[in-house]
């Protein structure tokens, strides 16, 4: 009985905590920019970094979205000004950044809400 207890706990605790394994930055490979998100046009993401620089970021078909504390999974349409954005991606050979991964932190107002749902 203790051993099925045990087996229940360890279960428990590994499914509790793999969400938060989803924002562990070692996980993201690649160049990252991260900063508030200034403007969101078409397939383009500002962001304004904490050096004072603006970084252009472009969107793809096959870039991912995540937000909120557990990294769920969101849309391309979450994204909007005033957020805390971390980004992964990689250079393309044009030199502009292209985003893997966008995760979304935080409004301007410290909130992670999805938008549009």
């Amino acid at each position: 009985m203790n051993m099925k207890r045990l087996i229940r706990a360890a279960i428990a605790t590994a499914l509790l905590a793999t969400p938060a394994l989803a924002h562990d930055p070692k996980l993201h490979k690649g160049p990252k920019v991260e900063g508030k998100v200034v403007a969101v046009s078409g397939d383009r993401l500002e962001v304004g970094t904490t050096k004072g620089g603006t970084v252009a970021v472009y969107l793809t078909d096959e870039t991912k979205y995540e937000q909120g504390a557990a990294g769920e999974k969101a849309a391309r349409s979450a994204l909007r000004e005033g957020q805390h954005v971390m980004v992964s991606g990689h250079k393309l050979a044009s030199g502009k950044f292209a985003a893997s991964e966008v995760m979304i932190h935080a409004d301007a107002d410290g909130e992670s809400k999805p938008h549009g749902h």
